[in-house]
């Protein structure tokens, strides 16, 4: 992409007359799951180079960057990236569920993905816990689980439902019943919300609809404990 911002650049330096932008694309939105609330970036790469705006006097070319809509609400490019991908800010009060992802250029061409992005809700909150029968009642002020731990994942294969196992850590692990909520930095994972657990320990089928390297599963629950994955390789059928 940045190969086709500087030979662009070059050619319009000698050019003469207007040069009217091909239309975009949006290739692929990295991740496609964000937490309602929860500030977040996604990574957006495009398949056409993006326009320059000339100064022929000084010979110096900038890119113009496009507006990106999140939701119909217009967000920040965070950044050019060298590779040229385009980095986005996500507004923290979308409402959970997929939301329309369009990039518009200062020329009016614009790309859309009507489901770019899916906002997961809150994640689940901890019970409480409340009294500890073995000393005669009480307040406990233990925490049900100060973690979670997730099992060395496998490669996999796209669309086919592999197991992942989800361990809870802390004083009362073994007491944790609550469910987690599941994601992916790259497509998106089903389920996105777990079974309960049983005596800390969860064993959850889950399939991917992306191939890719570096796929990173997350775990949530509560506002502050959040677990990743070992990175693995999702392939083609």
């Amino acid at each position: 992409m940045l190969r086709k911002i500087a030979l662009l650049s070059a050619s319009l330096l000698c050019a003469c007359g207007s040069y009217s932008s091909p239309p975009p694309n949006i290739v692929s939105i990295e991740p496609e799951e964000v937490v309602s609330g929860e500030a977040s970036t996604i990574t957006l790469e495009l398949d056409a180079p993006l326009p320059v705006k000339v100064d022929y006097g000084r010979r110096t070319a900038t890119v113009v960057l496009p507006t990106i809509m999140i939701g119909g609400k217009q967000v920040t490019v965070a950044q050019l990236e060298q590779t040229g991908m385009l980095r986005a800010t996500v507004p923290t009060d979308l409402p959970a569920g997929p939301q329309e992802v369009r990039l518009e250029l200062e020329d009016g061409n614009e790309s859309l993905q009507a489901q770019g992005i899916t906002v997961l809700p809150v994640p689940p909150e901890l019970s409480p816990q409340t009294g500890n029968p073995n000393q005669g009642g009480g307040t406990s002020n233990d925490p049900e689980l100060t973690g979670l731990l997730i099992d060395p994942i496998a490669d996999q294969v796209r669309g086919v439902p592999f197991l992942i196992t989800l361990r809870a850590e802390g004083p009362k692990a073994a007491d944790f019943t609550g469910q987690v909520q599941i994601s992916s930095n790259k497509g998106r994972v089903s389920p996105n919300l777990s079974n309960a657990f049983s005596q800390g320990v969860r064993q959850e089928e889950v399939v991917l609809d992306k191939q890719g390297g570096q796929v990173v599963l997350t775990v949530r629950v509560g506002k502050d404990i959040v677990a990743q994955s070992n990175p693995f390789k999702v392939s083609v059928k």
